[in-house]
C-alpha cells in the first residue's frame, strides 16, 4: 500500500466517525422540530381540509360579461421617441453600413426604406425612431430605425 493511500485511509478512519455523529444530530434536530414541542416523539399535524382564500369586498377592473375587456392604456399604437432627422447619407466604417450625421450626433441606418432614397451621398429627411438596444455590426453612431425616408435633393 503506498503512504498516499495509507494516509486517505488513515482520515477517513477518523473523520468517518465524526461525519456519522453530525449526520444523526442533524437528522434528529430536523425530525424533532414539532412546532416548539418539548416532546420529541411529537409529529407535526397535517390538516387534510382545503384551506380557501378571503372574500374580497374590492370590485373587479373587468366587468362581468360574456365580451374580453381590453384596457384601453395597452392600445397606444404611436412610437415614444419618434423623431426626424435630416443631412446627407454616407459610408459606415464597415462594408454596408449608412451613417447620418444630425445636429452633431452620428446616426446609423436602419430600417426597411427605399434604396434608391437612402444611399451614400444622398440629402435625406428620416423619421423614425433610436433603437438603443439594437445590435449590429456597423459599430458606428446611434441606431437609428427609419420608418420613412424623403429626399431632399
Amino acid at each position: 500500500m503506498t503512504t498516499q493511500t495509507s494516509r486517505i485511509r488513515r482520515f477517513a478512519g477518523l473523520t468517518g466517525p465524526l461525519i456519522g455523529a453530525f449526520m444523526l444530530a442533524a437528522l434528529t434536530a430536523c425530525g424533532a422540530g414539532g412546532g416548539g414541542s418539548d416532546d420529541e416523539t411529537s409529529t407535526p399535524s397535517i390538516s387534510a381540509e382545503p384551506t380557501s382564500a378571503p372574500e374580497s369586498t374590492e370590485e373587479s377592473p373587468v366587468p362581468e360579461e360574456s365580451t374580453p375587456y381590453l384596457d384601453p392604456s395597452l392600445g397606444d399604437t404611436t412610437k415614444p421617441g419618434s423623431m426626424t432627422i435630416s443631412g446627407t447619407v454616407e459610408e459606415g466604417v464597415e462594408s454596408g453600413c449608412l451613417v447620418l450625421e444630425h445636429e452633431g450626433t452620428v446616426y446609423g441606418i436602419f430600417g426597411d426604406f427605399d434604396a434608391s432614397v437612402v444611399y451614400a451621398g444622398a440629402t435625406v429627411t428620416l423619421q423614425g425612431n433610436v433603437d438603443d438596444g439594437m445590435m449590429s455590426t456597423c459599430q458606428q453612431g446611434t441606431p437609428f430605425v427609419v420608418e420613412d425616408a424623403q429626399t431632399l435633393d
